[in-house]
């Protein structure tokens, strides 16, 4: 029983020991909260309001550089208008080499930018402030469960060329920008509810309760 028990372990140390260890990302903040049942995260933003997306990388898990990164922006042109978008000293270091293509989704009419970066890189296991991109919310504002703003890792090399793209876990980060409740809708709420317990107390006394 004791050596079931010590091999059952071993194995257990095995397979942890092959397993990858998922630490490297490229996320934003900030990073919403679920306010209606689909899956997405939710940001709520008035019409005119400016959202900000803060960047980092980390590069956790690798073991060289990260000497080149391409990634995709894919932002939702009916709900977030573009103002400007401002990398930091460190990711200007570390990638002067950057070419960005931009593409229209035929289907959803967002836009999609391809977004490639190379230099002398990011050393590995290091976490650094990357850029933040402004917008403006816009008033086809609307929550319709789709997403407003996403970025996702295509291509990560590192300095020996090894192909690191899979070590980036999540791969894509996604948020749905949508309207803050109209202060008047709340109060249509609170007088509909009050109104449902004057009548629920007005029928109570009818039948003596």
């Amino acid at each position: 029983m004791k050596l079931a028990h010590v091999s059952a372990w071993l194995v257990m140390l095995l397979t942890a020991a092959v397993t990858p260890a998922y630490g490297a990302s490229l996320s934003f903040v900030p990073i919403g909260s679920q306010l209606d049942n689909d899956l997405i995260n939710d940001l709520p933003k008035k019409v005119g309001d400016t959202v900000s997306f803060d960047l980092q990388l980390d590069t956790t898990g690798l073991t060289a550089n990260l000497q080149s990164l391409e990634f995709l922006l894919v932002r939702n042109t009916t709900e977030l208008g573009f103002i400007d978008a401002i990398g930091t000293p460190e990711q200007i270091s570390a990638f002067p080499n950057e070419e960005v293509i931009i593409k229209i989704d035929p289907v959803l009419q967002n836009i999609v930018g391809i977004n490639r970066l190379s230099g002398s890189g990011v050393p590995a296991n290091t976490v650094i402030d990357f850029a933040t991109f402004n917008y403006q919310a816009l008033p086809g504002l609307t929550n319709d469960g789709l997403t407003d703003f996403t970025i996702a890792v295509t291509s990560a090399i590192d300095a020996n060329g090894t192909d690191v793209t899979n070590l980036f876990q999540p791969s894509e980060q996604t948020i749905d920008v949508q309207p803050v409740p109209e202060p008047t809708s709340l109060f249509g709420l609170f007088g509909l509810s009050a109104l449902v317990s004057i009548f629920y107390r007005h029928r109570g006394r009818s039948y003596g309760n």
